[in-house]
Formats: C-alpha cells, sequence, structure tokens
C-alpha cells in the first residue's frame, strides 16, 4: 500500500459495523480500504458474543445430560474439562475469524492490520503492525472502532486477581470464588459460567435490581433462577470492599466505553464526548463525509445494531438518506432459562396506560416436553388501542422468540392480530399467542380468573 493511495471508503474496525459497513460499500460499487487493529470480527466474534455464547452452549450440555432421565434415559458422564472447552472455543473462534477474512477478501476490499489516526479530515496514518507507517486518503470515511470494557476506580484491573470481561474470556482456569460487580448481561453471562464450570459466584450490583435497564418482574424472576442455581446476588450495593474479601478472583464488568482514544479526531474536526463519537440521524459526524457508526458513538453496544448502523453508514456514505429505527431492537441475555425483551419496560411506562398479558411455560406442552418449564412471557399494550408496546420472555429459546414481536410491533400489530393469527402445536411460540390472549383476559389455556 503506497503513501497517499485513495480510496473511495475508508473504514476504521472491522467489527460488525465495520466488516458489514466495507462489505456493503464494495457491493454497491466502492473501493474500500478496511482497517483493523487485531482480528476481523471485532469485540464480537474475538472477545464477546460468540465465545460467551459458546462457553454458555458448552457449560449447558452436561445439564441437558441430567435432564435426559426426564425422558428415561440415564447417560453416564457428565462432566466438564474447562481447558478443554476453552481451547475449543479458540479454536472455532479462530475459524470463524478466518471465515470472515474470506469473505472480506472475495468482495476485493484491501484489508490492513493496524492503529487508524487523522491528519485532518480525510487524511489518515495507519501505524502498521509491523511496525511501518502508511498515509491513507478517501472521499468518504466511516469510523467504527468499537469499545472496550470499563473499569472503575479504586479497582485496578491487573489482568490476574481482578480481570475483564476480555480477561474472562482467556483464562481457562477457574477461580473457586469469584466476585463479578455489575449485575447486567455481561456479568450475569459470565457469572452463569464460570458457575457452571465450578465457582462459588457472588453477583453485586448497585442498582436496586439485576438487569438494571430491563422489566422489574423478569429481573426479579431471573434472579430467583439464578439464585436457585447457586449464584449469590446481592442489589443496591454501595459499597463492594465486604464482598471483595476472600475472593480468589474479581471481575469487573459494568459495561463498556467507546473506542476513541487515539484516533486523533480533533484532527478531523469531529464533534465527540468521553461517551462516544456524536452523529445525527444518517449517522453522520459533524464533518461531512465522515460517520460513525456501531460501539464508538456509545450508545447501544450490540453487535446486530451495530452491523445494522454500519451497512446504513456504508449507503448514507454513497448518497442514500437512510435511517434506523431503534425502538424494535431484541435484547437477550443467555442465562438458564435465556431471557429476551423488546420495548419499553412497565416501570418506565405511565401508570394506567397500559395493560398486561401473562403465559407461565408450566403451561406449555412443548415445554413440558423438553423438560423446560421455568419462566413466562409477558406482553404489554396500549390500554386505549391494543397496539403492543412491549414484549418480555424468560424462558426456553427466548432468543429466537423475540424476535417474532419485534416484527409484529415493528408492523404496527395488535394483541388481536396476534390473538387471531394460528400457531402451531407444540410449540413455544404459542406462549406468544397465549400472552396476548391474556392481556384480553380470554386465554383458553389458562384457568378462569377470580
Amino acid at each position: 500500500m503506497e503513501n497517499h493511495k485513495k480510496f473511495d471508503i475508508i473504514v476504521i474496525g472491522a467489527g460488525p459495523a465495520g466488516y458489514s459497513a466495507a462489505v456493503r460499500a464494495a457491493q454497491l460499487g466502492s473501493s474500500v480500504l478496511l482497517v483493523e487493529r487485531a482480528s476481523p470480527g471485532g469485540t464480537c466474534l474475538n472477545i464477546g458474543c460468540v465465545p460467551t455464547k459458546f462457553l454458555w452452549e458448552a457449560t449447558q450440555l452436561p445439564l441437558r445430560l441430567k435432564k435426559a432421565s426426564w425422558f428415561g434415559i440415564e447417560p453416564e458422564d457428565k462432566s466438564l474439562d474447562s481447558r478443554l472447552i476453552f481451547q475449543k472455543k479458540t479454536k472455532n473462534t479462530e475459524l470463524l475469524a478466518k471465515s470472515l477474512q474470506n469473505l472480506i477478501s472475495g468482495y476485493n476490499i484491501e484489508l490492513a492490520f493496524g492503529n487508524c489516526a487523522f491528519l485532518h479530515e480525510k487524511l489518515i496514518e495507519i501505524s502498521m503492525s509491523d511496525g511501518t507507517k502508511k498515509q491513507v486518503t478517501a472521499d468518504k470515511v466511516i469510523i467504527a472502532a468499537g469499545s472496550s470494557p470499563k473499569s472503575i476506580p479504586g479497582m485496578e484491573i491487573d489482568h490476574i486477581k481482578v480481570i475483564d470481561s476480555t480477561d474472562a474470556l482467556l483464562h481457562s482456569d477457574v477461580p473457586g470464588k469469584m466476585l463479578v460487580i455489575g449485575g447486567g448481561a455481561i456479568g450475569i453471562e459470565l457469572g452463569l459460567i464460570y458457575s457452571r464450570l465450578g465457582s462459588e459466584i457472588t453477583i453485586v450490583e448497585k442498582e436496586p435490581q439485576i438487569l438494571p435497564n430491563e422489566d422489574t418482574e423478569i429481573a426479579q424472576e431471573l434472579k430467583k433462577i439464578l439464585t436457585r442455581q447457586g449464584l449469590h446476588i446481592n442489589t443496591g450495593i454501595d459499597g463492594i470492599e465486604p464482598y471483595a474479601e476472600g475472593q480468589d478472583r474479581i471481575l469487573v464488568a459494568v459495561g463498556r466505553k467507546a473506542n476513541i482514544s487515539g484516533l486523533n479526531l480533533g484532527a478531523a474536526k469531529i464533534t465527540y464526548t468521553t461517551t462516544g463519537i456524536s452523529v445525527n440521524e444518517y449517522l453522520e459526524t459533524t464533518t461531512p463525509g465522515i460517520f460513525a457508526a456501531g460501539d464508538v458513538t456509545g450508545k447501544w453496544f450490540l453487535a446486530y445494531t451495530a452491523q445494522a448502523e454500519g451497512i446504513t453508514a456504508a449507503e448514507n456514505a454513497l448518497g442514500q438518506k437512510n435511517t434506523i429505527n431503534y425502538d424494535f431492537v431484541p435484547r437477550v441475555v443467555f442465562t438458564d432459562p435465556p431471557c429476551a425483551s423488546v420495548g419499553i419496560p412497565d416501570n418506565k411506562l405511565a401508570e394506567g396506560s397500559f395493560v398486561t398479558g401473562r403465559f407461565p411455560f408450566t403451561a406449555n406442552s412443548r415445554a413440558f416436553i423438553e423438560g423446560e418449564r421455568a419462566g413466562f412471557v409477558k406482553i404489554t399494550a396500549e390500554k386505549s388501542t391494543g397496539k403492543i408496546l412491549a414484549g418480555h420472555i424468560i424462558g426456553p429459546h427466548a432468543e429466537d422468540m423475540i424476535s417474532i414481536l419485534c416484527v409484529a410491533m415493528k408492523a404496527g400489530l395488535k394483541i388481536h392480530d396476534i390473538s387471531r393469527e394460528i400457531f402451531f402445536h407444540p410449540s413455544l411460540a404459542e406462549a406468544l399467542h397465549c400472552a396476548c390472549e391474556d392481556v384480553a383476559g380470554k386465554c383458553v389455556d389458562l384457568p378462569k380468573k377470580n
């Protein structure tokens, strides 16, 4: 790559936002340079969603084997080898990263490895991984530099005793006791995984409930389930010192922060704050022709919203005017069972403006067949119109079913519309139908209410 080589678009970062932006730009006929400082796939593929879910799935298998007795089957070996599981996790992650790199090259996207810094609006210097520096320019730039784990004052992360989520996915040794600071999705998922691997887990959260931004009823139910599974959960915590005593390891899982340091955004006259880069509805920064997508904007910190933003940013950089509706973004936590939500939690709606319906998985035939009877579906609708405002699921395959509600809500469907649909039987999705019927108090699969 020669100095000052010109491209139609330069994309900074090859995570879900970055690689998706690069591919869409290439599909639209642009010459694209994609710059990544580590490995294609970003946090999601390498040290986030994918490896976490691999570990979740691996540690879920012995539990499924134990449930085999429900079907009259008695398997012998239910043990876990944490080192082998982590080795398999790494191998599979590397295979996916290689596959992604092949996808990128298949679109004739030029891929460079290094750190980017703006010299001015359209001139970027890349400090290459081999120690050299190159300067490149482009008509348009998309910043998709991702995010990193947050830290907290007074709890210095040394990556040995005090670790972050990245460390938790790289360590294959299992501590006897581990304190998890943060009761959000990251802390709960990793805490559950390590609990299954043999750690005694204590989770502390400063807010009154775990999953602070989610529906209170779902959060309370999840706390009960996790407690039954052996995790210690403490909410409304002001100080962590008493909980830190006697712990073999401490995991700090208090969220993520945008990767803006080192980009030299001031040289490109880009407005930003400590939380992220400022963008308009078209994902364009304050500097015309420069866009930002994904975690670097400091908003959602979700791989799938990042991908949607990357695609939209690329399209808009090439002359389109597309926007994203964030009202119907699904939110999922991989617990046992998983929980998933879309829309506004009841505790954030005006009292008296809504009605709710619930359906427990204990009354669902498919859940009974699978031996998965914990949890319920909860549907919230506007009282005056029946419009679906929110859906919350804690139960088997919640991560799959939530997308049905997302599509329904985006289409503007009402409770009546779902109630009149015919769902396959026996299926878990029937619980969505029954919960919608229950909003009107007319679910034929629930006992008569007094």
